[in-house]
């Protein structure tokens, strides 16, 4: 609606990242008498065609979303194809990893119902375009046939049938790669829809180095061998990671600590080895019932730290109520389901909060939630809820 963004600080975050700010035509136009219209016979129209450019925008923040979804370069690059091809009715969209003047890497293409495949005309096709898009920036044609930087391509976009186009550098100064959006017929590209486009491919920039980042993670030392777990050492800076994350999709976030047992108790009745070779059984599990983009952490010597992104509070303790469950069929004969203590705490995201403040906030109440539990007796788990008065502020 207009100057919603008045009243949503999201979206009023959205223009301020993009650069763009919508203009309403001032007061004293809003004001005028409906008598004289002859004074801007033209804000009627503007303001309908704002509107209309709106839904655009309105669709950023849900593939930027999606895209953080992703826990691999593939398939990243496979959403953004796919979500701009169907939305905005393309015959083609394909994005492709490609240093600047070698082949390309990986390439991943949305094609409409009915388009034949291409494969060597489109590598060929990225490869140039590619190369014009490092040079020139964004480029935008309406209709091919009038630009005669692309005379060398002519084949390859007559092998294709494609008659307009737009070619998005990926990464700073196209140094990751391009998103090619190809159309059959002559398309008018709008300056919104070129300022969209850059937007997505830089949110698609960033899924995928977090998703390299995430890689990176899981395959370095900071992974226990024995558990599967990620070792404490990293729980700061990945927590701090997945927060930010958090901040940019405004979704929400969660921490779940659980505790098994007294140590010190266990390891005096069963022995330490026994103690310590029982927590790397309930480790791999907990690696393995985790999703894809969950973080879990040997916490402690007789405790486990879970990550959860996209989880409220409610939802936090449904993960520690199965993974109580699959403990206890995976480990019957110690009884440690049993035992299990948890403490869940959702972070409160909030966009003038600040990343590391929130972090120190969500770990210290989940401590608490995990004291708290223990000290209800075995078994029990406790999520506490924030005193935003206690909530640091940027």
């Amino acid at each position: 609606m207009p100057h919603e963004e008045e009243r949503n600080p999201e979206l009023h975050q959205l223009y301020m990242s993009a650069g763009l700010m919508p203009q309403y035509g001032g007061a004293q136009a809003a004001a005028a008498p409906a008598r004289t219209p002859a004074v801007q016979p033209a804000a009627a129209p503007a303001q309908a065609s704002f509107d209309s450019d709106m839904s655009g925008f309105a669709r950023v923040s849900d593939i930027t979303r999606k895209l953080n979804r992703e826990n691999s370069a593939e398939g990243v690059l496979n959403t953004m194809a796919v979500e701009i091809g169907t939305q905005w009715t393309l015959d083609r969209c394909l994005v492709a990893l490609r240093k600047p003047g070698l082949t390309v890497t990986v390439m991943k293409e949305f094609s409409a119902a009915g388009v034949a495949a291409r494969p060597y005309a489109l590598e060929k096709l990225v490869c140039g375009l590619h190369d014009l898009a490092i040079a020139r920036g964004p480029l935008v044609y309406g209709e091919i046939a009038s630009a005669p930087e692309l005379k060398d391509l002519a084949p390859q976009f007559a092998h294709l049938g494609v008659r307009s186009c737009a070619a998005l550098p990926l990464g700073e100064g196209g140094e990751l790669g391009l998103m090619l959006l190809l159309s059959s017929t002559p398309r008018s590209w709008t300056a919104n829809d070129v300022l969209i486009f850059k937007m997505i491919v830089e949110q698609g920039a960033t899924a995928l180095n977090n998703a390299g980042l995430r890689r990176l993670v899981k395959n370095l030392s900071v992974t226990d061998e024995n558990s599967g777990l990620l070792k404490r050492a990293s729980y700061l800076d990945l927590l701090l990671g997945e927060v930010r994350r958090a901040k940019q999709q405004n979704s929400p976030i969660s921490v779940v600590l659980m505790r098994f047992g007294d140590r010190p108790a266990l390891a005096k009745e069963v022995g330490e080895a026994a103690v310590e070779s029982t927590m790397q059984r309930l480790g791999q599990v907990v690696a393995a019932n985790v999703r894809q983009n969950d973080l879990a952490f040997r916490y402690a010597a007789n405790a486990i730290a879970i990550v959860l992104g996209e989880t409220a509070e409610k939802e936090a303790l449904l993960v520690v109520e199965k993974m109580r469950r699959v403990m206890s069929a995976a480990v019957p004969e110690k009884q440690l389901a049993n035992l299990l203590n948890a403490g869940a705490a959702e972070a409160v995201v909030r966009q003038e909060f600040d990343a590391v403040d929130i972090v120190t906030e969500l770990i210290n109440r989940a401590e608490r939630s995990l004291e708290k539990s223990v000290a209800e007796g075995s078994g029990k788990s406790v999520a506490l809820a924030p005193a935003l008065t206690a909530a640091a502020v940027a």
